[in-house]
């Protein structure tokens, strides 16, 4: 796997600020810190409008392969690419949209993500 990623996830849990007495969130716990493989899929999605009229949309959405080794990554956890083949990708941030898929003969685990942020250009 020629990429090396960032998983986050938020806990949800408030800390105590000593500086201001407020509760703020608290830092996210990292799932993941290794290899990994990112590739683009495109999804047809064919819906009926309000008017009855059959409408297409493209959306883009992205596989994340990881090693079966990897822990189960669950819907919105925040996926940071850290290095990257394509030095292009380095930095852009995406969010898990479903559970991995399993598989009866596993080989690698996959993951379905939406882009969220593209990074520092």
């Amino acid at each position: 796997m020629p990429d090396t990623v960032r998983v986050m996830r938020d806990v949800g849990e408030q800390v105590l600020d000593p500086k201001t007495g407020q509760l703020v969130d608290g830092p996210p716990l990292m799932v993941y810190d290794g290899n990994a493989g990112l590739y683009p899929q495109q999804e047809k999605i064919r819906s009926r409008s309000r008017d009855g009229a059959w409408a297409e949309e493209i959306r883009a959405g992205y596989k994340l392969l990881l090693p079966l080794s990897a822990p189960e990554l669950e819907d919105r956890d925040v996926v940071l690419v850290v290095a990257a083949h394509d030095r292009q990708a380095e930095g852009r941030t995406y969010e898990v949209t479903t559970m991995g898929e399993v598989s009866s003969l596993p080989v690698l685990r996959t993951v379905w993500l939406e882009q969220r942020d593209r990074g520092a250009q």
